[in-house]
C-alpha cells in the first residue's frame, strides 16, 4: 500500500519540540500524528451511530 505525503501547518515551535520529546522515545511524528488522526475518526464514527440509534428510537 502507498503511503502519500500531505504538508501540514503547524504553531512555530511546535514541530521543533515534538520532536525533541518524541526522539527520545523512539516516536515518529509521522506515526504520531497518523494515530491521532485515527482515533479522531473512531470517535467521530462512534458518535455518528450513537446520533442515529438516538434518533430512530
Amino acid at each position: 500500500m502507498a503511503t502519500p505525503r500531505h504538508n501540514i501547518t503547524l504553531e512555530e515551535g511546535v514541530y521543533d519540540e515534538f520532536a525533541k520529546y518524541a526522539g527520545k522515545k523512539g516516536i515518529k511524528i509521522s506515526t504520531r500524528i497518523n494515530i491521532q488522526m485515527k482515533n479522531f475518526i473512531e470517535e467521530e464514527k462512534m458518535m455518528e451511530e450513537y446520533r442515529k440509534q438516538k434518533h430512530s428510537k
